[in-house]
């Protein structure tokens, strides 16, 4: 059972290093944007996709421990508690370390998400004054309503007598 623990702080940690590098990911998004690099910044996110996908393994294995463990439906901030006794000061460590990762990174992403937004708003505002449809407006070419008539466009039309 001991091992189970064991396992279980594991991916506590695995998450709280998951954080810190999401966090960092963020933090050079911000920087990317503010600099308008965007070649920087799709790759920003093409790497916060890849952790995206180590999340997801992460949560598969949380999704195995939990039952095992009986902590199905425990706060986090209450899994300490259910730990041998020899074993509940290094789960706090691990508990209190994930929690201040999550905060560190909920700010990076909140500023990196707000600065993202306002550029959005800025393009989407020159377009409409270049004459662009405006935002929830009517799409771009090829997002109209299909017309009544199901027969091609003259462009795609043969003529079979030639």
């Amino acid at each position: 059972m001991d091992e189970l623990y064991r396992s279980y702080l594991s991916f506590l940690r695995s998450m709280s290093r998951g954080l810190e590098s999401l966090t960092g990911l963020n933090e050079k998004k911000l920087t990317a944007a503010q600099q308008e690099d965007l070649m920087g910044l799709n790759e920003l996110l093409n790497q916060e996709q890849a952790q995206a996908l180590n999340f997801r393994g992460l949560e598969l294995t949380r999704d195995k421990l939990l039952p095992q463990l009986g902590l199905e439906g425990v706060p986090l901030e209450q899994v300490p508690c259910h730990f041998p006794p020899a074993m509940q000061e290094e789960a706090r460590q691990a508990v209190s370390e994930l929690q201040l990762r999550y905060a560190a990174y909920r700010q990076a992403s909140g500023k990196t998400r707000r600065l993202l937004e306002q550029n959005l708003h800025q393009v989407e505002s020159v377009i409409v004054q270049m004459g662009g449809p405006p935002s929830g407006g009517p799409g771009g070419p090829g997002y109209g309503k299909e017309q009544e008539s199901s027969a091609p466009p003259p462009s795609m039309k043969t003529d079979f007598r030639a």
